[in-house]
């Protein structure tokens, strides 16, 4: 039996996209440990996806990855922006104390 069905390989050719679903799911684990890290993971695992979708027809695994690794860069820019309203809060909260003196 041959590995090519209508001169495309049957199940070969989806290393693309099960590298966009892997770093997908570690941008979403990794978010809390290393949010670098799980921003990087997002993006490269978002242009992965987006490739293997442009070259080839959709698959579970590149939909996956896509979804998760647009999720991974979502909450990393919240955590951002979470971290910067803390830390103007805490530099405000500290202003207003000298000002109570």
């Amino acid at each position: 039996m041959s590995d090519f069905e209508n001169g495309t390989p049957s199940e070969g050719g989806k290393g693309l996209a099960i590298a966009s679903m892997v770093l997908g799911i570690a941008s979403i684990v990794l978010i809390c440990i290393q949010p670098w890290i799980a921003f990087i993971s997002g993006i490269v695992g978002l242009v992965l996806a987006i490739v293997y979708n442009k070259n080839n027809e959709k698959c579970g695994m590149s939909k996956a990855g896509l979804i998760c690794s647009i999720i991974g860069i979502i909450l990393f820019v919240v955590i951002i922006v979470l971290a910067i309203l803390g830390l103007a809060a805490l530099g405000g909260a500290a202003a207003l104390s000298e000002l109570a003196m």
